[in-house]
């Protein structure tokens, strides 16, 4: 009889968390300030600083490779990257990832991913107010948080294009 609510509470929880982290996902929140800094080495060993980027469109793309919309979105990330790269714009990848360097290595590898990307500290996507995943952060010519917008769907994909090219097209 135990083991049957345990089962009962466990299934419970489980949705409780997923409609929880639907009613997130596709949500954009306008935001105003500097973007917190950091200086963080990739998982080729580059170190990166967020400062030293002032001047370039900036998208930070919180995600794991164990989250299905993480890798949705990825094919879309990797197109916006190709694009807009030679224009000022940098994305960055944030992997919340906890199992070891070489896991994400190797998903990086299989997915071809051509930006860089940092296995994130829990305290930096703290910082970022990171909630769910994906989380995906723009970051404006002058350092400043612009945008943030957490899950993804086609819908998101175009939205993330048209700011990326609206935030390129802003004078410093």
């Amino acid at each position: 009889m135990r083991r049957s609510y345990s089962k009962i509470f466990l299934i419970l929880s489980l949705i409780l968390t997923l409609g929880l982290g639907l009613l997130q996902c596709g949500k954009k929140t306008k935001v105003e300030g500097l973007a917190p800094d950091f200086t963080l080495k990739t998982i080729e060993g580059q170190e990166i600083s967020l400062s030293t980027l002032k001047g370039n469109v900036i998208l930070l793309d919180f995600w794991a490779t164990w989250c299905g919309p993480c890798r949705e979105s990825i094919p879309h990330l990797i197109q916006i990257h190709k694009t807009y790269r030679e224009k000022g714009f940098i994305i960055i990848g944030m992997s919340m990832d906890r199992g070891g360097i070489d896991l994400v290595r190797h998903f990086v590898k299989s997915m071809e991913i051509p930006y860089p990307i940092i296995i994130t500290p829990d305290s930096l996507a703290r910082n970022y107010g990171v909630t769910g995943l994906p989380t995906t952060i723009f970051i404006d010519k002058k350092g400043r948080v612009r945008e943030k917008i957490i899950g993804f769907s086609s819908s998101i994909a175009k939205q993330m294009v048209a700011r990326v090219e609206e935030l390129i097209a802003e004078k410093e």
